[in-house]
C-alpha cells in the first residue's frame, strides 16, 4: 500500500509539471508515462484516463494551497488581514499553475464527474479555512458571526461570482486571462472589505 501511494504521488507530481508547462490539451498519457519510465498500462492502472489524472492534479494543488495558507495564517490575528492574505495566495497559485486552466476545458459540454469532484473538494477546503478565520475572529471578539461555515460559503460564492463580472469573453466562463485573474483578485479584495465591514456592523448593533 505504501509503495502504491508513493507511485501514485509521483505520477501526480510528474503530471503536474507537464500539465503546468504544456496544458492538458497538449499533454498525452504516453508523454507522462515516458517521463516516469512507466509502461502506459501501469499508468492506466492508477488513472484510467487523462481527465481522472488531471482531476487528481487539481485536488493535490488545492490541498497544497490550503496547507500553505494555513501556515501563513498562523501569524495573522486580524480577520481582514487574514482574508486578504487568502485572496493573495489564491492569485499566486492561479498564476503559478496558470497553464492548468486550459482553454480546451471550455469546449466540454458536460463536466466529467472526476473533475467536478476535484473542484468541489477545493471549494470545501476553502470554505473550511474561511470559516476558521471567522471562528478565530469570534474567539478574539473581533466579530460575532453566527454560523461561520454558512457565512464562509456565502462569501466564497460571492468571490467566485466576481469572475462573471470581469470576463471579457462571457462564453469562457472557466478560464480568465492572467490580467483578468488579477482584476478579479482586486475586486475580491474590495468585496472582502465591504463584506467584513457588514459583519462588524452586525456585531455593533
Amino acid at each position: 500500500m505504501v509503495n502504491h501511494d508513493k507511485k501514485r504521488t509521483l505520477i501526480i507530481e510528474t503530471a503536474t509539471k507537464r500539465f503546468a508547462h504544456f496544458g492538458i490539451a497538449k499533454t498525452t498519457m504516453t508523454e507522462i508515462a515516458k517521463d516516469l519510465s512507466l509502461s502506459k498500462a501501469l499508468l492506466y492502472y492508477y488513472f484510467p484516463d487523462k481527465i481522472s489524472l488531471f482531476a487528481a492534479v487539481l485536488e493535490n494543488i488545492a490541498k497544497k494551497m490550503i496547507a500553505k495558507i494555513q501556515v501563513g495564517l498562523q501569524g495573522i490575528d486580524n480577520c481582514e488581514d487574514a482574508v486578504l492574505y487568502l485572496i493573495d495566495m489564491r492569485l499566486a497559485f492561479a498564476m503559478k499553475y496558470y497553464n492548468l486552466f486550459d482553454p480546451s476545458l471550455n469546449s466540454m459540454t458536460e463536466m466529467p464527474a472526476e473533475l467536478a469532484r476535484a473542484i468541489q473538494l477545493a471549494a470545501d477546503l476553502e470554505i473550511k479555512i474561511i470559516a476558521d478565520i471567522f471562528n478565530k475572529a469570534n474567539k478574539n471578539e473581533e466579530m460575532n458571526i453566527e454560523e461561520p461555515t454558512h457565512i464562509a460559503e456565502i462569501f466564497l460564492n460571492a468571490m467566485i461570482g466576481m469572475r462573471f463580472c470581469v470576463l471579457k469573453d462571457k462564453k469562457a466562463m472557466f478560464i480568465p486571462t492572467k490580467e483578468e485573474f488579477d482584476e478579479i483578485s482586486q475586486m475580491q479584495k474590495k468585496l472582502a472589505v465591504i463584506f467584513l465591514n457588514g459583519l462588524r456592523h452586525q456585531k455593533s448593533e
